[in-house]
């Protein structure tokens, strides 16, 4: 008996220290990691906000497939559209990080439509795609139910949901990428497009293989098998697939103290500048706060957070209202 109760008590221990290594032998990096996207970031939702968490918009039972909605409760006639695209390095995060942000648009007149979407390597960058996609189409296909008013709808991503807002912005205006990517034009366009620290070199990730730190980790998560797929890569690379004759204007938010992805923004914004594509560039400086990758998502009370967020806001409204 005594023996028994030794082992029982020993497996025990062993177990409990199995579930529990996830959290508590997490590598540095990734912990860097989690602190640049904001994984710790949720929204505060009052009883009185106008908020719909986990809609789904494929009926199977996946988180990965809802949408969070701003707004929509409280509208009596159509208004315009936000579709806020949330970042996490391609491998994490979820439509909470950007739960304050939502509802700071929704506070200023929008209905704000949050959609999840499958993380690599759970999917490819084309299963993200091919998600955001059929999130477009929920919304066309609710318009009347939520009062969407299709002829003014906006999009706006941060980090890596940046790069799948620049990336939709191609594949929108080239029918090409809609058949590779298997994916269905909504019944509307997107009148304005945002991001903020967006990725936009999803092919210098390759040299990241290996590599100690977030950048590595990141890297490492995604897999070789994905990052060196030539024709996936080929078609998700956005300098090799942009069009300039048809890409439309992008708004773009950075700051100095990105060290995630600012040279990343700096390299797009020059080469949108080379191809004669008519975009916007906005770089705040720090101003004492200690401005890093999406500050203005991650720390909205920051006075510079503020000041981007107004000026997104602004820019919004000269197109959609």
């Amino acid at each position: 008996m005594r023996m028994q109760k030794i082992l029982a008590i020993t497996l025990t221990l062993a177990l409990g220290l199995c579930l529990a290594a996830p959290a508590a032998f997490a590598t540095d990096a990734e912990k860097e990691f989690n602190e640049i996207i904001g994984a710790d970031v949720t929204g505060t939702v009052e009883a009185a906000d106008d908020v719909l968490f986990a809609v789904p918009y494929l009926d199977d039972d996946n988180a990965d497939h809802t949408v969070d909605l701003f707004g929509t409760q409280t509208a009596t006639e159509p208004m315009p559209v936000i579709i806020e695209v949330h970042g996490g390095g391609y491998i994490g995060g979820t439509s909470s990080i950007n739960t304050d942000h939502a509802k700071f648009y929704a506070e200023n007149g929008y209905l704000v439509v949050a959609p999840n979407y499958t993380h690599v390597p759970a999917g490819t960058f084309k299963t993200a795609v091919q998600d955001l996609f059929t999130a477009y189409n929920w919304v066309a296909e609710h318009a009347e139910e939520y009062h969407f008013d299709l002829d003014h709808v906006g999009i706006s991503g941060d980090s890596a949901g940046g790069y799948y807002v620049l990336l939709t912005a191609a594949i929108m205006t080239q029918p090409e990428l809609q058949e590779y990517f298997e994916v269905t034009k909504p019944a509307y366009d997107f009148a304005a497009y945002v991001t903020t620290c967006p990725g936009t070199d999803l092919l210098a990730m390759r040299d990241c293989l290996g590599a100690p730190g977030p950048a590595g980790y990141t890297a490492g998560r995604i897999g070789e098998e994905i990052l060196n797929d030539e024709d996936l890569m080929s078609h998700c690379d956005l300098y090799s697939i942009i069009n300039p004759e048809t890409y439309p204007a992008v708004y773009m938010v950075t700051t100095p103290g990105d060290t995630t992805t600012g040279p990343e923004t700096l390299k797009f914004d020059a080469f949108l500048t080379e191809k004669g594509v008519a975009h916007t560039l906005v770089s705040y400086e720090d101003e004492g706060s200690g401005l890093v990758h999406v500050f203005n998502i991650t720390k909205m009370d920051y006075p510079e957070s503020k000041k981007a967020n107004a000026d997104i806001v602004a820019y919004f409204d000269s197109i959609l209202k």
